[in-house]
């Protein structure tokens, strides 16, 4: 696997190397995750933050470099993060925006590493761009601050959108990095039977998923005094009223209380909370890209909406972590949001809470 490593100011290559089998390429939307790599040089012209390229027709990535470091045999070890790694920071919302969702996401990236006003925390090269339209109306607490990266896993789940990037070569040369706000609802439909997947493990709480909250009035309220109730209905949708038709029929339920400064904002809130509920699952398999590689690449990538279909059960669920161990035919693939390590979790409580 031919590797090229970019300088992280200007995009100039700086270094080529090759990469033995004994390479992981992890992408994460929860969590970004360490990718490793053995080269055969003894040295790099690289340092840390600078880029690595992966010059190679499986799944495009352009990993951050985290650490260079030659072993016992003389081997050189370069570990790397997601390019998407970047948007992992924290930054203030506005307190309203209604439009394309993705337009929302482009605004934070521009604000954030465009157009700051500071040029060492500008990236020149960075472009963004939007392919895909999902209207929304967002209402936030004035101070609110979130992560990027939370923000758009969010958003693939509520909006149907996600981020995708690609490297782009003018005049022979390494020109920008484009991130892509592309749909996320490609609509494919698996059988957990399918001939090309292997070693398939469900984990399931096993509960049924919150589909209903109420909003009480708190008793200093002088603006807002009236409950509000939100469904999740089986299309998943949230709404403040639902026909029979669309309500699900086990109903599990929470209570919440809301001030008058918070009532704007009770939708996004609402949102959020039935459908992170939906996905509090974990499935996993091996998947052979062999057959139908290409297609197969597209319809399986981080971010995306996958209908799993199992003997027991229907999961409409997403495409949470890809795994490339020593080679692009095989990928171990994570669907769902609920993680079995100790490791996984701490990070998710960590990345939760703060």
């Amino acid at each position: 696997m031919h590797l090229i490593f970019l300088n992280e100011q200007n995009l100039e290559v700086i270094d080529h190397a090759y990469a033995t089998d004994d390479f992981d390429i992890i992408l994460d939307a929860l969590i970004p995750q360490k990718s490793k790599f053995t080269v055969n040089k003894q040295s790099l012209n690289a340092k840390i933050g600078d880029l690595l390229f992966v010059k190679d027709k499986g799944y495009p990535y352009v990993g951050i470099i985290t650490s260079i470091k030659t072993d016992d045999k003389a081997q050189t070890k370069v570990e790397t993060k997601d390019y998407l790694s970047l948007l992992d920071v924290d930054v203030p919302l506005p307190t309203t925006f209604s439009g394309n969702s993705a337009q929302f996401i482009v605004n934070l990236i521009n604000n954030t590493f465009k157009y700051s006003g500071d040029t060492y925390q500008n990236v020149s090269y960075l472009e963004a761009t939007i392919e895909v339209v999902k209207n929304c109306n967002l209402k936030y607490e004035a101070d609110t601050k979130e992560n990027i990266l939370d923000l758009v896993e969010e958003f693939s789940k509520t909006y149907g959108i996600r981020l995708e990037y690609e490297v782009v070569l003018a005049n022979g040369k390494f020109s920008k990095i484009r991130i892509k706000v592309v749909s996320a609802k490609i609509g494919i439909t698996m059988k957990s039977n399918l001939g090309t997947i292997t070693e398939l493990n469900v984990n399931d709480t096993n509960e049924i998923s919150l589909n209903k909250v109420y909003y009480i009035p708190k008793a200093e309220n002088t603006q807002h005094t009236n409950q509000v109730v939100y469904y999740l209905t089986n299309d998943g949708q949230v709404v403040t009223t639902a026909p029979a038709l669309k309500r699900i029929h086990k109903v599990k339920m929470k209570y919440e209380f809301y001030g008058d400064k918070d009532y704007d904002s009770l939708l996004t809130k609402a949102t959020k909370a039935l459908v992170d509920s939906s996905l509090e699952h974990t499935i996993t398999f091996n998947f052979s890209f062999i057959t139908n590689k290409v297609e197969a690449l597209n319809d399986l990538k981080v971010g995306a909406i996958v209908v799993f279909i199992t003997e027991s059960k229907t999961y409409e669920t997403i495409v949470s972590k890809v795994e490339f161990k020593g080679t692009f035919n095989i990928a171990k693939i994570t669907l769902g949001e609920y993680r079995l390590s100790l490791t996984d979790k701490l990070k998710l409580i960590d990345r939760r809470s703060t």
